[in-house]
């Protein structure tokens, strides 16, 4: 059935391919998208960075899409296997060479979608690409996952590291996670609360959850829902260590958050790269907002 459709896409004139594609719309999508164009058809074009009009034109023949360019095309089509452990009744993917466990309530459409989005976001073209051939984890880092979710970051740092630290406030996901990490559970750190300035009942500190490490490497990845700004004021005693730093920090949940989060890492003796590219930002009844999206750190030893 792929293989017809794929064939399909390609002997089908383009103007029969995008009315498919915004026959097959969701409504809400559609009303998006339109207020989108709306909204960018009173400016001008010229004023907009090349990416962001590339985003635009991409809206006119596709559906809508926080990531709308034309290389997330390939993962329309891209179903992984999927697989039930008999033992447990999860579903889970083999994810670069590695078992990779979804929530128990979990659909195989739903993890098909998960993965898919998952693939995109890390694509070597994606604005949220955490890691690169020049930014990665040293050998034998003490690593933080802060908004692990199906955990495929993770996966890909845990052979580099000493120790790492999940965090993760959702049960459903948590539950998942302590299966597949279950071959590293010797230098695995589940903590299942919020991420913030200062430890309390249900929250946690960079500082508190660092305390017992002592010198080493550290990378650090903040994807939390726009709470980034408060993890990074709760890191005072790791910044004053003198212990050498990477971090990943996402910058589109707020408004305001690159430049906030870029000045805090800033006056913290981090050297800061933005990632190329944006995120379209929107919901009905919102200003749409093209937003940079990951902010690459990094602070040497002192």
């Amino acid at each position: 059935m792929n293989s017809i459709r794929r064939l399909w896409q390609r002997a089908s004139p383009n103007f029969l391919l995008v009315l498919v594609r915004f026959l097959l719309e969701p409504k809400d999508y559609t009303v998006r998208r339109k207020a989108v164009l709306k909204y960018y058809s009173k400016v001008d074009p010229a004023t907009l960075p090349p990416e962001i009009a590339e985003g635009i034109k991409f809206l006119r023949s596709h559906k809508y899409t926080p990531l709308p360019y034309r290389w997330t095309r390939k993962y329309e089509n891209f179903i992984p296997e999927v697989f039930r452990d008999e033992s447990n009744q999860f579903l889970y993917v083999v994810y670069e060479g590695r078992t990779m466990y979804f929530p128990r309530r979990f659909t195989s459409t739903e993890v098909v979608w998960a993965v898919r989005a998952a693939m995109r976001e890390q694509d070597n073209h994606s604005p949220h690409l955490y890691l690169t051939d020049d930014f990665h984890p040293e050998e034998g880092s003490i690593i933080v996952d802060a908004g692990v979710a199906e955990g495929n970051f993770a996966l890909s740092v845990i052979e580099k590291a000493k120790r790492l630290y999940l965090i993760e406030c959702d049960p459903e996901w948590m539950e998942a996670l302590r299966l597949t990490f279950e071959p590293w559970k010797d230098k695995v750190v589940f903590v299942e609360k919020f991420m913030s300035d200062k430890p309390g009942e249900n929250t946690t500190s960079l500082d508190e959850l660092l305390s017992s490490e002592g010198e080493g490497n550290y990378f650090i990845k903040l994807d939390i829902e726009g709470y980034e700004q408060k993890a990074l004021a709760g890191m005072k005693n790791l910044i004053e260590s003198g212990n050498p730093v990477r971090m990943n920090v996402c910058t589109y949940h707020n408004p305001d958050d690159f430049t906030d989060i870029w000045s805090t890492l800033e006056s913290y003796g981090f050297l800061c790269k933005a990632t190329e590219g944006y995120v379209l930002f929107f919901h009905p009844g919102e200003k749409p907002e093209f937003r940079k999206v990951l902010i690459r750190a990094e602070k040497q030893r002192k």
